[in-house]
């Protein structure tokens, strides 16, 4: 028990941190109806630490390879704050879908370059959350601590921009530059965490709690703690299984992740289907 606290107690803290904010992240995400936002600046993020390594040859989590993803990051922030203004003819989630794609391809066309881009491609999904450091844990912190007092002290424009947004742009000149934040925040938040925990676990966290405390609740402050009891359930659950089967980290805290939405999202429904059976 003690070799296995000492050997998880890392990687649980990482994922607390990680999905504390993300959890929060989503439910915009979930109002907003671009649920691929995630995955989407994750790839290019993605995109950005590769062509570091790859064309200047620097360290997986060296400051280069995090420049590079940012100001990628940046740039598709810009993008995507004006997707409602510039582009009316398709919806946003099929332009997101579209951006994921041409960043997935531009990754492996990179990695393509150098030998072993198998294994980069790999990492780039699941990430190495069990091999995750002191210092990378002070640098989730650092960067998640502040964007998340960011979004707490302007919450109000960030909902209002995630339930009605042209209601919102209306009313707010400004509305276009906070749109900008929110999604150079996320983008931010993607950065540094996309490096330790990959891709599928960073789109989980950002989905699935959200979802789940979607099942059960319409208050956002119940949802929010709804949200986080689930992943902390899952994260237990993950490295737990993790530790004992000797898989990797990532993968099986999405599988708890999933097992638990279904298997609530069954029941919810079956409550429902009951319910329904009885008023007839």
């Amino acid at each position: 028990m003690v070799e296995a606290i000492s050997i998880l107690i890392l990687p649980f803290a990482a994922c607390v941190c990680i999905l504390a904010l993300l959890t929060y992240l989503g439910m915009h995400v979930l109002e907003r109806e671009i649920i691929f936002i995630d995955i989407a600046l994750a790839q290019i993020c993605a995109v950005g630490a590769t062509f570091a390594h790859i064309f200047f040859g620097a360290e997986e989590k060296s400051l280069a390879a995090y420049a590079c993803a940012f100001v990628l990051t940046v740039i598709a922030a810009v993008f995507f704050s004006q997707i409602d203004r510039r582009i009316t003819q398709i919806s946003h989630e099929a332009v997101i879908g579209v951006s994921y794609a041409i960043a997935a391809a531009a990754a492996l066309f990179i990695l393509d370059m150098a030998a072993g881009g198998d294994i980069h491609v790999e990492h780039m999904l699941t990430g190495s959350i069990i091999l995750v450091r002191w210092s990378d844990l002070l640098l989730v912190t650092g960067v998640f601590v502040p964007v998340g007092l960011f979004h707490w002290i302007f919450h109000d424009r960030f909902r209002c921009l995630s339930q009605d947004y042209k209601a919102c742009r209306q009313k707010d000149r400004k509305a276009v530059f906070w749109d900008f934040l929110f999604y150079v925040t996320m983008g931010l938040v993607i950065t540094v965490s996309v490096r330790i925990a990959g891709i599928l676990v960073i789109f989980s966290f950002l989905i699935i709690p959200a979802t789940f405390s979607a099942l059960f609740s319409h208050s956002w402050q119940n949802r929010i703690w709804i949200a986080w009891g689930m992943g902390l359930v899952a994260i237990i659950g993950g490295l737990a299984f993790a530790y004992v089967l000797d898989f990797s980290c990532g993968p099986s805290v999405v599988s708890i992740l999933g097992i638990l939405l279904v298997a609530v999202a069954l029941f919810s429904r079956g409550k429902i289907s009951l319910k329904t059976d009885s008023q007839k």
